[in-house]
């Protein structure tokens, strides 16, 4: 593990700075520029002058993680108004989102003046979809988001069923037959989020199965990785990806995990440490994540992004939080490759997505989806 970040009671100056930032420059400058009030949505992306993006199409999960984004910051008490927001775009995307061409299901992503852009379904959407509106729930229990979180999960069964095989399929396209474990990590936490928001045991239900399908099929214990693809037998796929991991998904499964393991009181040990482990060990030098690595342990994906380091900060806080040593160091390489590299730049309340394996931007806006 090559994250040398000093001793153990390293004050947590960095967290300092990155909080402050997101809570004062942060969250006003994009309730402001990042939100559209003609719309009642959020802006897909800014541009490196911090102005919105008018062209670009607006993605279901993009509106959905800001939907969250914002409602936490109102149960956090991070914002005035952050919690309106949140209801105004939860609102308007189940208005223009859900079934807007008349058929069931949220399309993936409109254009700013409520267009179909792109009419497929996929787990992905879905899963955020139904996300976003739990955590609208929590800031106004309006029985609509409730019922449309259902309504969610009853289109995946009934439209991307795996036709008697555990899990989903990826799109509602019959010719992909690739499964894939990111949508499903993403309905696991739309399932989390619903049970934490509403009670249900149906909610808790489905983040089971989910396990289970990551247990029996997605983890492979040979080599302590959590591929990306697999095939419809949820056999690791052919090629590349079937045999190489992202150190940010193995991130955002051990968080998931041990959110699960709360609320279930289920061991996840073995799978959520090993994740940890292989991330750290194969994927994470001088604090940057790489985008991809192969089973072999050599890296296929020399590039990092900001978002591995969110999750990476996350999963070393919730490793912590149940005991295993060595936590802080890391949360602290973390936070200061995100306050040195990424924040406040290119301009004070924007971040910088990408860099290739030469340290050259590929991105050339500020993504909301961040």
């Amino acid at each position: 593990m090559q994250a040398n970040a000093g001793p153990e009671h390293r004050t947590f100056t960095s967290l300092d700075r990155v909080k402050a930032w997101c809570v004062g420059i942060a969250f006003p400058y994009w309730a402001d520029q990042g939100f559209d009030r003609s719309r009642l949505s959020f802006h897909e992306r800014l541009d490196f002058h911090g102005a919105p993006v008018h062209s670009a199409p607006r993605r279901t999960m993009v509106q959905a993680r800001q939907i969250q984004v914002f409602a936490h910051a109102a149960l956090a008490g991070w914002m005035e108004g952050a919690g309106e927001l949140a209801v105004a775009a939860a609102d308007t995307m189940i208005a223009r989102n859900w079934a807007a061409d008349d058929q069931p299901g949220w399309v993936h992503a409109l254009t700013a003046d409520g267009a179909v852009a792109d009419a497929s379904r996929n787990a992905y959407a879905q899963a955020f979809a139904a996300f976003g509106l739990a955590w609208a729930y929590r800031v106004a229990p309006d029985p609509r988001y409730l019922r449309k979180g259902h309504e969610t999960f009853d289109f995946l069964d009934r439209h991307l069923s795996a036709h008697g095989k555990p899990g989903w399929r990826s799109s509602d396209d019959p010719r992909d037959l690739t499964r894939l474990q990111n949508p499903h990590m993403h309905l696991l936490e739309a399932a989390l989020a619903w049970y934490e928001a509403s009670g249900e045991s149906r909610f808790m239900e489905r983040a089971e199965a989910i396990i289970d399908l990551f247990s029996r099929h997605m983890f492979q214990a040979g080599t302590g990785i959590l591929p990306e693809d697999f095939d419809e037998d949820w056999r690791p796929a052919e090629g590349r990806r079937g045999h190489a991991f992202e150190p940010g998904h193995h991130f955002e499964w051990v968080w998931l995990l041990r959110r699960y393991s709360q609320l279930a009181d289920r061991s996840v040990d073995r799978f959520a440490g090993a994740l940890f482990s292989t991330a750290m060990e194969a994927g994470v030098i001088s604090g940057a994540v790489f985008d991809e690595v192969g089973e072999d342990r050599i890296v296929s994906g020399a590039g990092h992004r900001i978002w591995p380091l969110c999750e990476g900060l996350k999963a070393a806080a919730a490793e912590h939080e149940i005991g295993r040593a060595g936590m802080r160091p890391i949360a602290e390489l973390f936070l200061g490759t995100l306050d040195r590299r990424f924040i406040g730049k290119p301009f004070t309340a924007g971040w910088l997505d990408h860099f290739d394996a030469e340290g050259k931007l590929r991105v050339d806006f500020v993504p909301a989806s961040t």
